[in-house]
């Protein structure tokens, strides 16, 4: 009785075994003549169909190939595929969406690591000029995107997926419930000083009008995953720059601003909404997805909350709640600032070719038919003419221009058959991008994030550092320096909002500065600097 299970467990490791073998060696017999090409990718539960889906039938006519795609599941790390790679195990012909970092340089020192010891294949052989890859290096005007791609032995080893588009450029907004503003008869906060009497409403004053003190005026999370709170309140006193250190720049210099006297500043006042209940006392416990659960409660029990955009906390599917919250446009702190963080997207490592492929070259086309406009088009939005169409001469965007592409069927976040979710190459061109037609209705989620966009867009700096931080020639030494400083910096947040650490006691304060120069921040900010200098005169 005892040996069934034990054979049960052995024939549970085997068919692992049967099936992760499979993945990785699935084309090990393929020849180039079949043009069959298997491609591992993340499984995402928002595609219907691999087989019949229209993106990949469009694709497979256009190359003339026929694609399979095998699939890797969530717990897929890194390391498995390091291990598998080393083993000899890996047999496909590309990795989409591959997962190989925590951040943008980790993954690019990763690729460089594999391609230095010859698992994945260098693509500079297959850039010729006409490729939509080369065009979009030319036309791509944010920064030098063939430079952030290569890798520091100077090859370039994955294709991108990138969506630089004016949605993406804002972080860090402030919602506000406006069904309790209108309940309270209280306008949109315009200052720190304001958004406390607000709260104060929220907390005293029933607001939900169900007779219990069940309100959170404010939460979110102390996680930096953009749902965290105190960013955008660190904007009414200094410019807050998660992804790059909290460093920003003062006539060209480099500056940290967590050793301020506007930092501190910004800590005091964090420390008094939460020492006084504004600030839910559950916020050092939740998680993104607690929270989500939280803010999209049919009770109504959610004040105010920072995302990048409101669907990133609020469910698409949860109209009601979402026309509860209106953006509150950046907060004047009590020096006046007024600021809101202008974020800089970077290439996903959305297409990878194995140095066992069987034919690299029509992989590689393959991954660049993925990067042209068409293929942007029915890689978001679906079908032409059943999905989208080419938007009318009178029909304005949500940042009222004229608009390109108007939506017939909305696929965006839904079970469909139409695309792949973006999982794979691609480009978002801006001019279709933001350039979707507005219907006329304000519940419209792209009308309501558009509306956020357009109202922090004056408040991003005039001086960004924008890619120096991220330059593999100085990758190597900044990112250590890089880790450790924004680990402390984290932490000592979340210790000022809570009480841990008092940011009106000077001695506490002062020694939480100090640490910093035993972290290694005076040489950070000197290669930052050259960093930058050097990223200016390119």
């Amino acid at each position: 009785m005892k040996r069934k299970p034990i054979a049960m467990i052995l024939f549970s490791l085997l068919l692992l075994v049967f099936a992760a073998g499979f993945l990785f060696s699935a084309s090990s017999s393929k020849t180039p003549e079949q043009e069959t090409i298997v491609i591992a990718m993340p499984r995402s539960a928002l595609i219907r169909n691999m087989d019949t889906n229209y993106y990949k039938l469009w694709l497979e006519e256009q190359t003339g190939l026929s694609l399979r795609f095998l699939f890797l599941e969530d717990g897929y790390t890194p390391e498995y595929l390091s291990n598998a790679f080393a083993n000899g195990d890996v047999r496909v012909d590309a990795f989409f969406s591959l997962n190989v970092g925590d951040d943008y340089l980790t993954a690019l020192a990763a690729l460089q690591d594999y391609g230095e010891k010859g698992y994945i294949l260098p693509l500079n052989p297959y850039l010729e000029e006409s490729t939509n890859l080369s065009q979009i290096f030319r036309r791509f005007d944010s920064y030098d995107l063939q430079k952030i791609m290569t890798a520091s032995d100077g090859n370039l080893y994955f294709m991108p997926g990138l969506d630089a588009s004016r949605g993406q450029r804002a972080k860090h907004v402030f919602w506000i419930n406006k069904g309790w503003l209108s309940a309270l008869r209280l306008s949109v906060p315009q200052t720190t000083d304001q958004l406390r009497q607000v709260l104060e409403a929220f907390s005293t004053l029933d607001p939900n009008g169900n007779g219990i003190a069940d309100e959170i005026p404010l939460c979110g999370t102390l996680a930096a995953d953009g749902q965290e709170l105190y960013n955008a309140i660190i904007n009414s006193f200094i410019y807050a720059d998660p992804e790059n250190s909290y460093l920003l720049l003062q006539n060209g210099h480099v500056v940290f601003a967590p050793e301020t006297d506007a930092w501190r500043q910004a800590m005091q006042y964090l420390n008094s909404l939460y020492r006084d209940g504004l600030i839910s006392p559950l916020l050092p416990e939740l998680s993104s997805r607690s929270f989500s659960e939280l803010a999209n409660s049919p009770a109504d029990i959610l004040g105010g909350f920072t995302a990048n955009r409101i669907t990133d906390v609020l469910m698409q599917n949860s109209p009601e709640v979402i026309s509860n919250f209106i953006h509150v446009p950046p907060l004047a702190g009590p020096e006046g600032q007024c600021n809101a963080t202008e974020h800089i997207p970077f290439p996903n490592i959305a297409g990878v070719i194995p140095s066992t492929c069987c034919n690299p070259q029509a992989v590689f086309d393959l991954l660049d038919r993925m990067l042209s406009e068409q293929a942007f088009l029915i890689g978001r939005y679906g079908e032409e003419t059943v999905d989208w169409e080419t938007a009318k001469l009178t029909d304005m965007d949500f940042y009222g221009r004229n608009a390109t592409v108007r939506i017939i069927n909305q696929l965006a976040n839904k079970v469909q058959n139409k695309h792949i979710g973006e999982l794979g190459p691609f480009f978002a061109y801006p001019q279709y991008a933001d350039g979707v037609s507005f219907a006329g209705l304000e519940s419209d989620q792209e009308y309501i994030n558009a509306r956020a966009v357009g109202a922090y867009a004056p408040y991003m700096p005039d001086e960004h550092l924008g890619t120096a931080l991220y330059r593999a020639d100085t990758a190597a030494e900044l990112q250590v320096l890089r880790r450790q400083i924004d680990a402390y910096t984290e932490a000592r947040i979340v210790d000022f909002i809570t009480g841990a650490l008092d940011p009106f006691d000077d001695a506490q304060w002062d020694s939480v500065v100090r640490r910093y120069d035993a972290l290694g921040l005076p040489r950070f900010l000197a290669v930052a600097q050259a960093s930058y200098t050097e990223m200016m005169g390119d």
